[in-house]
């Protein structure tokens, strides 16, 4: 009987521990965190994010941070939802995920304009709802893209955990570029992306001259979610140039680049980054560079405070790995050696953004070296034969080196939102930048570029941006002043200024029964519409070239989206 007792209160004891273990697992609280995108991959600032019970019920709701980065402390483990909703897009909708740990979780805002292939919606079967299944985008996989709730609008529904069927997007572009550096002439380009959730993408693109050039340029790349927090992406570009001359044993540029970076989320707070750029180059003789980059970033609310260091202009965050035209080299020629642009870039940046404000203020310093300036004209053999300068055949334009230097200065900038989906914008630069005043004629071109010198410089920049919700049409006009002597941008490493001048661009969907097939988008980029900012000048021989900072161009096309 004894021993009866005993064994029923060591049962009883163990089920109490048991009970006690599965009280505490149930009362331990998780977070749910992760960023929020677009489809092209640009995280959104300023998203709204709900957490949803099994019901559809908000149980809680937070904003995304400058980096599209969101977190929700505080929440039981369970099975909910998450949406994102954002200006001008869908809200996109998470469904059915478990949490019972820390969780990321990443979301896409698309655009209706993106969807593809609308058909009725047929009623679930088993235990699934009815009410919120009313119409349906299905992929080719048949899989449920886009949903219509009862209570609410069209919602992008993204992939759950357990679902890891691919989603493929192309897109083929056909434009014709005037006066852009390597770029002259008809392309016909097209890019291929493939999702497998939100935790791997692939991409693949490419363009090729038209007109009978041999020109093209590819890119593949890869991103995906290596772990809670961290992502890994790698990129590898080559590109074949044969319009662009040096001297005339330097005739046509082959380019290889290998870029990756790796982003690491620490907290809900603390995100940092580092990555790097291999370049190989040839045009005569080859050269390699490396430049790579780092930045950590404190983020609350709606405040953040960063750090980035960088050592090409091309290449200084994680997410511009893979941003188009910004793989090809920045290269020069001096004394027929081809020479990259390179430097060292540190700046301690704060940023504010909220629904309708966003505003910047970062300090750097800079210290560039083979800087490039940008000219064009009717170049010469004389000319080519200094070994000063590269030439594009195909858009007459020219590049130089101009004087290594050193800047210090600021940059500041305030974003607010006028009604709707229309920003206004006014920017600030103090720094240095390269100029020179008078120059020579009848002169070698070696002998000006000699007067070009380093010099104190501000600029300022406004712009005006926004979408036509009914037509679906985005554009952007923005007119960047500095002084007229000047060759180079100030504060160079800043990427968040407009182009010089006058700058106009447009992006126009083009609808018209079925005529057109969905998708359709004419593309128009215009820079320096004025052609403000050139400096003239003859050289020994009688050709007349100039420099600029900004040339004028004029970049249209048409794009389709599958």
């Amino acid at each position: 009987m004894k021993r009866s007792i005993l064994k029923f209160g060591s049962g009883m004891a163990l089920l109490l521990a048991v009970s006690i273990l599965q009280a505490g697992a149930a009362n331990r609280v998780a977070s749910i965190s992760g960023m929020v995108r677009d489809s092209e991959g640009t995280p959104q600032a300023g998203a709204m994010v709900e957490l949803l019970g099994a019901d559809t019920m908000v149980l809680a709701t937070t904003f995304t941070d400058t980096h599209g980065r969101f977190s929700l402390r505080g929440v039981d483990p369970g099975t909910y939802n998450l949406k994102a909703i954002g200006a001008a897009f869908l809200p996109a909708l998470r469904e059915n995920f478990k949490v019972r740990a820390d969780t990321v979780i990443n979301l896409t805002l698309t655009t209706l304009f993106e969807a593809a292939q609308w058909i009725p919606a047929q009623k679930r079967s088993g235990s699934d709802s009815d009410d919120d299944w009313i119409w349906t985008l299905r992929s080719s996989a048949n899989r449920p893209l886009l949903r219509m709730l009862e209570d609410g609008p069209l919602v992008m529904v993204t992939e759950s955990d357990s679902n890891h069927r691919p989603v493929i997007k192309a897109r083929v572009t056909l434009s014709s570029a005037d006066h852009i550096f390597g770029e002259g002439g008809v392309k016909n380009a097209f890019e291929i992306t493939r999702s497998r959730s939100d935790q791997q993408q692939s991409i693949l693109r490419a363009n090729f001259a038209g007109g009978g050039s041999s020109a093209f340029a590819s890119l593949a790349g890869f991103r995906k979610d290596i772990g809670p927090g961290r992502t890994l992406r790698t990129v590898l570009s080559v590109e074949d140039r044969p319009e662009i001359v040096g001297t005339p044993h330097q005739v046509g540029l082959q380019a290889m680049v290998v870029r990756s970076s790796q982003t690491m989320t620490f907290s809900p707070e603390m995100h940092a980054e580092v990555g790097n750029e291999l370049q190989v180059i040839r045009l005569g003789q080859n050269q390699i560079s490396n430049h790579p980059f780092a930045g950590v970033v404190w983020s609350k609310g709606g405040n953040s405070v960063s750090y980035r260091l960088a050592t090409s202009r091309g290449l200084q965050r994680a997410d511009e790995v893979d941003a188009a035209n910004s793989t090809a080299p920045v290269i020069s020629t001096s004394q027929g050696v081809v020479r990259v642009e390179h430097g060292l870039h540190q700046q301690v940046g704060f940023e504010h953004a909220d629904d309708n404000v966003h505003i910047k203020v970062a300090l750097y310093r800079d210290r560039l070296v083979n800087p490039v300036i940008s000219g064009g004209g009717d170049v010469s053999a004389d000319d080519l034969s200094e070994g000063v300068l590269l030439y594009d055949t195909a858009s007459r334009l020219l590049r130089i080196q101009g004087p290594d230097y050193s800047a210090e200065g600021f940059v500041g900038g305030v974003k607010t939102r006028i009604f709707g989906d229309t920003w206004m914008s006014f920017s600030f630069a103090d720094g240095m930048a390269l100029g020179v005043g008078e120059l020579s004629d009848k002169a070698s071109l070696a002998r000006n570029i000699s007067l070009i010198r380093p010099k104190r410089e501000q600029m300022y920049a406004a712009a005006l941006n926004g979408k036509v919700n009914h037509t679906g049409t985005r554009w952007r006009a923005s007119y960047r002043w500095q002084p007229a002597d000047s060759l180079t941008e100030v504060a160079a490493f800043d990427g968040t200024m407009p182009d010089g001048h006058l700058t106009l661009y447009l992006r126009q969907p083009i609808r018209y029964g079925k005529v057109f097939p969905n998708g359709m988008e004419a593309l128009v980029d215009v820079r320096n519409l004025l052609a403000e900012g050139y400096r003239p000048f003859v050289t020994s021989d009688g050709s007349t070239l100039y420099f600029a900072q900004t040339e004028r161009s004029i970049q249209g096309g048409l794009s389709f989206t599958f």
